[in-house]
């Protein structure tokens, strides 16, 4: 005998799981895209800390109060910049840097290009959108027996 209670149950739940996989396959898309800007945007913010305190490393080694000349600390501090970034920047394009130093300070900045997905088609509705960035620090070339000098004076003051 053909039951229609049972027939009227087992058309409802392959209904229900048609509806599922219809769900599913219009959120999965979107839920990819967003973990994947989501990684995109950790390699960001990790380069852009990397490049921060590099910089600024680059600018000590080069401010340091053994080296007499600032042709002798721009050739360190450019070394140092190169080195210093080799092999951990992830989601960087179009990177160079320059090193300047003079008598008193050392500055390293550098020049790239974030590499994100997407980026060149948002580019086209987000007219504002810029994604290189110039990053720069700079460190005071101290002298000891300079320094020693302007602290007695401000201590006799």
């Amino acid at each position: 005998m053909y039951d229609v209670h049972s027939f009227i149950k087992k058309r409802k739940n392959i209904h229900e799981a048609a509806y599922f996989t219809v769900e599913a396959s219009l959120i999965l898309p979107i839920v990819m895209l967003f973990t994947t800007m989501m990684i995109f945007l950790a390699f960001y913010s990790y380069d852009r800390c990397i490049l921060g305190h590099s910089a600024y490393e680059a600018a000590l080694r080069g401010a340091g109060c053994h080296i007499k000349t600032a042709s002798e600390a721009q050739a360190l501090a450019e070394n140092a910049a190169g080195s210093l970034v080799e092999e951990k920047l992830f989601a960087i394009k179009d990177f160079h840097y320059s090193v300047s130093a003079d008598g008193d300070s050392v500055t390293v900045t550098y020049y790239c290009a974030v590499n994100m997905p997407f980026i060149t088609w948002l580019g086209e509705y987000v007219s504002e959108i810029d994604m290189t960035f110039e990053i720069s620090r700079s460190a005071k070339r101290y002298r000891p027996a300079r320094t020693i000098r302007d602290w007695r004076i401000l201590k006799s003051l």
